[in-house]
């Protein structure tokens, strides 16, 4: 047991502005113990990476950062991966911080706090922070920060000014006591997810108390001009709110061994990007639940919302189906309809379906954790009628190639065509069409009287521009 508690919201020690640590205690031994002690404090917290003085009781402008909790994990020269918590304790000491030079730019980041455990939110720091501080030995030092130390360097001033990330954190929510176990239940789950979609819908089932055992997301993936290995947004907001978190190259035997041993009930997999090994599936006893984003059986596959757009549809919606072996055909949970509007792109439908597919997911869950839901088999009758329409195939860079006749535009089927292929692509690969052996990529365009017009485009290698063609 430590020998200070972390004290919790509603102390008014941490409403406190603390006040410098008296010169007369630099390299004293009070100041080593009150170290040593807010480190054995934070030590008995995993999830935590820093500590500030007001945090144990003691007003003083002081704060501790767990280093070794801050870096990623590595694998060593034999291949085993070690953590950031199996690596040896690393406690730097900030005496007397103080802040002197912030990025113009901020950035959102999920964000929690010891003092006000198991509350969550969203908050906008600095992208880069400089402070000047002393040592415990009275040394001074000046040093900047980026990414999760800039976040570390702002949230702890803040407690020593008496602030509370909450103060001006957004979409707040509260975890449950048990994480891992939904509010009023007993059933654990893994969740397998990747990209935004997939963070999207678990932030949802956070907020409902359903906190996944085990996340497991791809592994992480060069991104960006420079190319850095940067984390998939399901990792990350994991990670924020401290769920164990795997990204297995394959989902292999030993993978599949790993996730058993969690001894989840059954799983979510939203946009996970791989495809279920059988071994898989059946190692949960509950079953596997996905979220897809078209009315089964209608449009399986990869790119379902695409393939609504393309082939004019006039409404869609959303399935959660019990995952089986064969690619999106397993019994249906629950289906949700959302009419699609004829100017709307892929922009604006695919969030819609988004949060559409998240609350339908939560809303079911209880029932079918209760053994209230009637699994209704797909309907394979369906796909004779026309079975191309059944299969949303995966998409490449030259699909947004259009066709665009000089002079007038082209017949109306060509202009429909290209219309519903402007909006299948919108917020993915694009559209574009070649002019005088140029790639013109569409930046804007209608379809107005029948015709598709082009408004706005990017000549290759110039700015955005108005199409005069």
């Amino acid at each position: 047991m430590s020998k200070r508690e972390i004290v919790q919201d509603g102390e008014k020690v941490l409403r406190e502005v603390a006040e410098p640590v008296p010169e007369s205690l630099f390299g004293s031994k009070e100041l080593d113990t009150l170290i040593a002690d807010m480190a054995e404090a934070l030590d008995a917290f995993p999830e935590g990476v820093a500590l500030a003085a007001p945090q144990v009781g003691v007003s003083w402008r002081l704060f501790i950062v767990r280093r070794d909790r801050t870096i990623d994990a590595k694998r060593d020269e034999s291949g085993k991966l070690s953590t950031p918590h199996q690596l040896e304790p690393e406690i730097e000491v900030y005496v007397n911080p103080e802040i002197v030079k912030t990025s113009r730019k901020r950035a959102r980041a999920d964000e929690g706090c010891l003092s006000v455990h198991g509350v969550y939110g969203t908050t906008k720091r600095h992208e880069r922070v400089t402070i000047k501080e002393r040592r415990p030995d009275g040394g001074h030092i000046q040093r900047g920060a980026g990414g999760l130390m800039a976040q570390i360097f702002e949230h702890e001033i803040d407690h020593l000014n008496g602030i509370l990330f909450t103060d001006h954190a957004e979409h707040l929510i509260r975890l449950p006591a048990q994480a891992g176990i939904p509010s009023g239940s007993m059933h654990s789950f893994a969740y397998f997810g990747t990209p935004r979609v997939a963070s999207d819908t678990l932030a949802l089932l956070i907020e409902r108390g359903f906190v996944p055992a085990i996340v497991v997301t791809s592994p992480d993936a060069p991104k960006g001009r420079g190319l850095a290995l940067t984390q998939s947004e399901t990792k990350a907001l994991a990670l924020a709110h401290t769920i164990p978190v795997m990204t297995p190259e394959n989902l292999d035997a030993e993978a599949v061994a790993t996730i058993r041993a969690f001894g989840c009930e059954y799983a979510v997999c939203v946009a996970y990007g791989k495809i279920f090994p059988e071994e898989l599936i059946n190692a949960f006893p509950g079953g596997v639940l996905n979220v897809h984003y078209s009315l089964l059986p209608k449009y399986r596959g990869a790119t379902p919302v695409e393939t609504a757009l393309l082939r004019g549809e006039s409404e869609t919606g959303v399935t959660i189906q019990k995952m089986v072996k064969e690619l999106d055909a397993g019994d249906i949970l629950a289906q949700e309809t959302t009419p699609i509007a004829p100017d709307e792109t892929a922009r604006e439908l695919r969030p819609r379906l988004i949060e559409l597919g998240a609350r339908l997911l939560v809303d079911t869950l209880p029932e079918y954790l209760g053994s209230n839901v009637t699994l209704v088999p797909q309907d394979a009758s369906r796909l004779s009628a026309q079975a191309g329409a059944t299969r949303a195939y995966k998409i490449k860079k030259e699909d947004g190639l259009l066709s665009l006749p000089a002079g007038r535009q082209g017949s109306p089927q060509q202009d429909l065509e290209n219309w519903n292929k402007y909006r299948a692509y919108a917020d993915s690969i694009g559209t574009y069409f070649m002019k005088n052996g140029k790639r013109m990529k569409i930046a804007l365009a209608e379809f107005a009287k029948g015709e598709f017009r082009v408004l706005r485009v990017i000549p290759e290698g110039k700015k955005e521009t108005v199409y005069k063609g």
